[in-house]
C-alpha cells in the first residue's frame, strides 16, 4: 500500500499515560484494540502468548498485530512469529517475547480469536507466503496432539505492548483525527449496509481512495463504488481485480490509490453483505480492521480547494420510482412526456437463467405495445446471489403517455430474501429518471387507474372465474382495429378467451391457440396482439373463463401484464 499523502501532528489525548498497554481474554470472533502514541523514537517490547487450536472443521488462532496510523501500514505481526518459531511447545500454544523499533508517532495494537478454515493463510504479500495453512498447523503440532478449544483457554492468551516513550490514547479519537480532512467517510461497516453520501468538484481532481472490503475472484461482496450523479453512470468501483491482499482472510481486499475525477456531482456508495465485516468477522480479520468501508481525501491541498458541497442536480429526483418491491406485487405509475425525451432507466430483479422472475417494462398507454422490458440477456449480476440481476441504460421516448409496471413472484424480493440480498436492495423495482435538468419540467404523472385510453373501443379487463362478460361497441366507417387479448390455453385449447360478432350473430374474430403467443409466466398464459380489418356497424365483443387460473387467483405464475387480463379493442 502507499503510505497517505498527508501528515498527522503528534496525537496528544487527555487520556492517563500509561507505560503499557494489554489486550487479553477474547472469546473467537473477537478482536480488542488500542491506540498509542510514541513521544519519540523508541524500541518498544512485544511480549505475550498466542496460539491455534481445532474447533470441528476450523481452527481458531489467537494473535496481535500493530499499525501505523497514518500510513495505515502493519509494522509487525505476530504470525512473523509463528513463522520464525521452531514450535517445541507441541500443543500449538506459542509464547513471545521480543523488541521492536518504532518511529515517533501513532500506532493501534490489535488483538484477535478468529477462525480459519484452512485456505486464509494463501499469501502474506511480502510478510509471509505459505502455500497451505495445514502446512502452518502441522508444523505447530502434529496430528496426533491437536488440542481442541475449549473456553477457558481465552484467559491465557494476551498481548502486551511495553515502553517508557508510551502514551495510551483514545483509539476512537484517533480515528476521527484521521478522517477529519475526508471528504466521505464510511468506516467501522458493519452487516447489511448500504451507505451513501455525495459529493461535487468544480475541476478535474485527483482523490486518493482507501478502502476496504470483501471479494474473491468471482464475486465482490464488502465494497465501494462512485456514480455521476446526473448520469448514474460508474466512475469507479472496487473488484478483486484492482485491489490488494488486506491481511487476514484472503478475502479481504483493499484498495489505496489515487484516481481522477472531471469536474462534476458524484455519489460514493458502499455495501455490505450479511456477513463478515465490523460488527462480526467469520474469518481472519484485515490488518486495518477499522477502516472497514471507504475514506476518500483530496489527493493534495490544490485538489482540496476544488471539492465543494453537493449540488444535487434535478435529474437526481426520479420520473418513476417504483422500488423496494416486494413478493407477490404488482406495481405501476402513469407518465406523460410533452416532448420527446431520452430517459434513463435503472431496473432490478430476479433471473434464474431461464428468464426473469422479478422485472420491469414500460409500456405505450393507448397502444398497449410494450415499448421496453428488462430482458435477462441484457442484464448484469447486480450483487449479492447470481440471480440479482439489474440493467442501466437510456432509451428515447416519443411524445406521448406511458405505464410503466413492476411485478414480482411469490419469494426473493426486497427485505424477504431467500438467498444473498442485491449491493442495492432498495432499488429492488425500476427508477426512471430524466437525463437533462430542462426535461423534468416536460412530464407529468398519472394513476394508471384513472387513464383513458383515446383509441380504446371496447375494455374488458382484469377478468375472474367463471365470467361471461358481453360488451358491444359502433364504428363509422370502415377500419382497422387492434386487438389485444390475454387468456389461458394449453394442448391447442383456449379456456380463457374472447372473440367478436357481428350483428347477425355471426363470429367474425376468436382467440386461438395456435395464433396465440406466450404471454410471460406459465407457459399457458396466451396472447393475442395483431390488426383486424373491420366494415362500419355495431360489433359485440365477449369473452369468459373457465374456473380457475385468472385475474387476482392464478394457479400458476401470472402473465406478464396481468391486468389485461381479457380483450381490449383499439383504433390503429
Amino acid at each position: 500500500m502507499k503510505p497517505f499523502l498527508f501528515t498527522i501532528a503528534a496525537f496528544i489525548c487527555l487520556s492517563i499515560s500509561a507505560q503499557s498497554i494489554v489486550l487479553d481474554d477474547l472469546y473467537p470472533e473477537e478482536v480488542s484494540s488500542a491506540g498509542f502514541y510514541l513521544n519519540a523514537d523508541s524500541k518498544v517490547e512485544i511480549e505475550g502468548t498466542g496460539s491455534v487450536f481445532y474447533e470441528d472443521w476450523r481452527a481458531i488462532v489467537y494473535y496481535g498485530w500493530i499499525i501505523d496510523s497514518e500510513t495505515r501500514e502493519a509494522v509487525w505481526h505476530l504470525f512473523d512469529e509463528f513463522k520464525d518459531s521452531d514450535y517445541r511447545d507441541s500443543s500449538g500454544q506459542l509464547d513471545f517475547s521480543l523488541d521492536l523499533d518504532l518511529k515517533k508517532g501513532n500506532y493501534e495494537l490489535y488483538f484477535a480469536a478468529a477462525h480459519s478454515n484452512g485456505n486464509d493463510w494463501n499469501d502474506w504479500g511480502n510478510t509471509w507466503a505459505v502455500r497451505n495453512f495445514d502446512d502452518v498447523i502441522n508444523k505447530i503440532f502434529d496430528s496426533r496432539d491437536r488440542r481442541k478449544y475449549r473456553s477457558g483457554y481465552s484467559e491465557d492468551f494476551y498481548i502486551r505492548v511495553s515502553s517508557d516513550k508510551l502514551k495510551r490514547v483514545d483509539l476512537d479519537e484517533l480515528l476521527e483525527q484521521r478522517t477529519a480532512s475526508a471528504i466521505i467517510s464510511f468506516n467501522r461497516v458493519g452487516d447489511d449496509e448500504s451507505l451513501k453520501e455525495g459529493f461535487s468538484l468544480t475541476d478535474r481532481t485527483d482523490l486518493r481512495i482507501y478502502s476496504v472490503g470483501e471479494a474473491d475472484k468471482d464475486e465482490t461482496f464488502d465494497y465501494l463504488w462512485i456514480y455521476n450523479a446526473r448520469t448514474r453512470e460508474p466512475v469507479f468501483e472496487m473488484e478483486y481485480d484492482n485491489t490488494d491482499f488486506a491481511g487476514g482472510a484472503k478475502k479481504n481486499i483493499v484498495f489505496d490509490e489515487v484516481i481522477t475525477l472531471d469536474a462534476g456531482d458524484y455519489i460514493a456508495s458502499y455495501a455490505s453483505d450479511d456477513s463478515h465485516s465490523y460488527e462480526k468477522w467469520n474469518a481472519l480479520p484485515p490488518d486495518d480492521p477499522s477502516f472497514w468501508g471507504a475514506t476518500i481525501w483530496p489527493a493534495n491541498e490544490n485538489d482540496r480547494d476544488n471539492v465543494v458541497a453537493f449540488r444535487e442536480p434535478k435529474t437526481l429526483k426520479p420520473l418513476v420510482d417504483l422500488t423496494r418491491v416486494r413478493d407477490d406485487e404488482l406495481v405501476s405509475q402513469g407518465i406523460t412526456l410533452s416532448r420527446e425525451m431520452d430517459i434513463r432507466i435503472l431496473c432490478l430483479g430476479e433471473g434464474a437463467g431461464d428468464g426473469m422472475a422479478d422485472y420491469g417494462w414500460i409500456m405505450d398507454a393507448n397502444s398497449r405495445e410494450k415499448v421496453w422490458r428488462m430482458r435477462e440477456s441484457r442484464t448484469d449480476h447486480a450483487g449479492g446471489a447470481r440471480k440479482n440481476r439489474k440493467i442501466s441504460e437510456v432509451i428515447n421516448l416519443p411524445k406521448g403517455d406511458y405505464i410503466v409496471y413492476y411485478a414480482t413472484d411469490d419469494s426473493h424480493s426486497y427485505n424477504d430474501w431467500n438467498s444473498a440480498r442485491p449491493h442495492e436492495e432498495e432499488m429492488w423495482g425500476i427508477t426512471l429518471w430524466a437525463t437533462d435538468d430542462s426535461d423534468v419540467r416536460n412530464v407529468t404523472s398519472f394513476d394508471p387507474r384513472d387513464f383513458v385510453n383515446k383509441n380504446s373501443l371496447v375494455e374488458i379487463l382484469m377478468v375472474r372465474d367463471d365470467e361471461y362478460i358481453r360488451e358491444s361497441f359502433t364504428i363509422d366507417q370502415d377500419m382497422d382495429v387492434r386487438i389485444l387479448a390475454l387468456g389461458e390455453g394449453s394442448g391447442g385449447d383456449m379456456y380463457d378467451y374472447g372473440y367478436i360478432k357481428d350483428e347477425s350473430g355471426r363470429t367474425i374474430w376468436e382467440m386461438e391457440y395456435r395464433d396465440s403467443d406466450w404471454a410471460g409466466g406459465a407457459s399457458k398464459n396466451r396472447e393475442f396482439n395483431d390488426r383486424i380489418f373491420l366494415k362500419k356497424g355495431t360489433y359485440r365483443v365477449i369473452y369468459r373463463t373457465d374456473g380457475s387460473h385468472s385475474y387476482g387467483d392464478w394457479n400458476s405464475r401470472p402473465p406478464t401484464d396481468e391486468e389485461m387480463w381479457g380483450i381490449m379493442i383499439l383504433k390503429e
